[in-house]
């Protein structure tokens, strides 16, 4: 694949269909009430694994030769592509080999155990999980699955925005606004290429925590931006340390900005989506969610799409959270 295009995505999703769900879009009276706007919920959530990562691993890993498949895969990733790699992996009887930090929320951590990928760890201050990838598969002769920067990875993530779109049209309903989280860019990439395509005059955003708000600052300046090596959040599926090389150049075309939210914010929406719509939905997939119930940007009288993109969130952690706020 040279570029991506709506009729590859379509092509993804046909490839991908038997293995994943196809998740509920559900509104809310109550938070529409509240916004003063119909809010469409996309609850990736509920996707096998706990996120939409399924998708674009095994779109990735179904288009591999018998020969590469032998030999066994290698990824890096905080958790959710993680999971999503293993899962598929051991559908199709594929050895995968993740590389994870050693912070890594436990729940993640044990899932992608739980499916059958062997697991190293590194510490992500000091070390690049993408060298050790490399070198993994360089030694072992072994195909790498990025977590984002795959036009195939893509493509299969952009398949959430085709089932949208299907829906949306089913039910009569033109889109003013796309709200999507943005970490190394692959889902709203893939997503928001679709929705465009679908809906030329839908305006899309993506959503990041504060300190990791590189996509919008890259958005800004016209050119990539790497956050700061200092920055620290909860949304650790977000944390990617810059734009990908990949999905930037894809979210400059189908992007009309960026907005960034609070842990603190963050927090409070993961309390109120599990008060109002008994949805269990992890930091960094709550962040889209986040940007609507804060103001981040008027939506005022509009048709709203906004993606949940995760629920892989520690007890503990979601524990503390409800306590404490």
């Amino acid at each position: 694949m040279d570029a991506l295009t709506p009729q590859e995505i379509d092509k993804a999703h046909e490839r991908i269909f038997p293995l994943i769900i196809k998740t509920p879009l559900i509104s809310s009276e109550t938070i529409n009430k509240k916004t003063n706007a119909n809010v469409y919920f996309k609850l990736e959530n509920l996707q096998w694994t706990g996120s939409f990562k399924l998708r674009g691993a095994s779109n990735k890993i179904l288009q591999l030769s018998n020969e590469e498949k032998s030999r066994g895969i290698v990824s890096y990733s905080s958790g959710n592509h993680a999971q999503a790699v293993a899962y598929a992996s051991n559908l199709f009887g594929v050895q995968a080999t993740i590389i994870m930090p050693k912070n890594a929320p436990s729940i993640k951590i044990e899932n992608t155990k739980k499916y059958g990928a062997d697991i190293i760890f590194y510490d992500y201050k000091h070390e690049s999980r993408e060298k050790i990838a490399s070198e993994i598969a360089r030694k072992e002769n072994k195909k790498i699955i990025k977590p984002y920067d795959d036009l195939d990875v893509i493509a299969g993530q952009g398949t959430v925005g085709k089932e949208i779109a299907e829906e949306l049209r089913l039910k009569n309903i033109q889109p003013d606004l796309y709200l999507c989280c943005c970490g190394g860019g692959g889902l709203i990439a893939g997503s928001s290429t679709y929705l465009r395509y679908a809906f030329p005059n839908i305006k899309n955003f993506a959503v990041e925590p504060e300190k990791f708000n590189d996509t919008q600052l890259s958005l800004k300046n016209n050119f990539i931006v790497k956050n700061k090596e200092t920055g620290e959040s909860i949304c650790d599926a977000l944390l990617a340390p810059q734009p990908g090389d990949v999905t930037f150049p894809i979210n400059q075309i189908t992007l009309d900005g960026g907005l960034a939210v609070s842990d603190e914010e963050v927090k409070k929406t993961i309390v109120e989506l599990a008060e109002e719509m008994k949805v269990v939905v992890e930091p960094g997939g709550a962040v889209a969610a986040t940007a609507l119930l804060t103001n981040k940007i008027n939506v005022k009288n509009k048709n709203v799409v906004l993606m949940i993109s995760g629920g892989n969130i520690d007890y503990e952690l979601f524990s503390s959270i409800v306590r404490n706020c």
